[in-house]
């Protein structure tokens, strides 16, 4: 399960252009140019970093696991 799927699961976002916009602070397309792959490993500690400030912890600990275990791939 992606880290977008977690925030589509509660509610937090309703696509990936939303997502990539909104959580990701990257342009509306940026998950779909990167095919499939988790984002990015700089847009996941942002995203962690977003996550600590507003004190979604649980949510930050799932995105901070994502970022330790990243597919080679996807550290780009």
């Amino acid at each position: 399960m992606t880290i977008y799927h977690h925030f589509l699961e509660r509610g937090l976002t309703d696509s990936r252009r939303h997502f990539s916009s909104a959580w990701l602070c990257r342009a509306e397309n940026y998950l779909a140019l990167r095919s499939g792959r988790e984002a990015s490993a700089d847009a996941l500690v942002e995203l962690f970093q977003t996550l600590w400030r507003e004190g979604r912890l649980i949510l930050a600990a799932r995105v901070a696991w994502a970022v330790l275990w990243l597919p080679e791939g996807a550290r780009r």
